[in-house]
């Protein structure tokens, strides 16, 4: 377990594998529901639809969804890493 200890390196790798993900599944639900927003894999932690009546909240928003993702692409960030290194050592 110690391949969880946290460094810039699995951060940063972290963050980008969410942002990617997130745009990746993004561009496939638009692909076939086009009036469908979401945000996040494998969870949708912000969701917007539309068209939106003026005054209306068309967006939801999960905070423990963000957080099981970002625990999600942590983990597979430093573990990732840590065959990288294995390699290479």
């Amino acid at each position: 377990m110690n391949f969880l200890k946290p460094s810039v390196k699995t951060i940063v790798l972290a963050f980008f594998l969410l942002v990617f993900s997130s745009l990746l599944w993004r561009l496939f639900v638009l692909s076939r529901i086009s009036d469908t927003f979401p945000v996040g894999f494998p969870f949708q932690f912000f969701l917007s639809w539309g068209p939106c009546q003026p005054g209306g909240n068309c967006s939801e928003f999960n905070g423990l969804y963000l957080v099981f993702d970002v625990v999600i692409w942590y983990v597979v960030a430093a573990w990732v890493i840590h065959l990288f290194q294995k390699r290479t050592a």
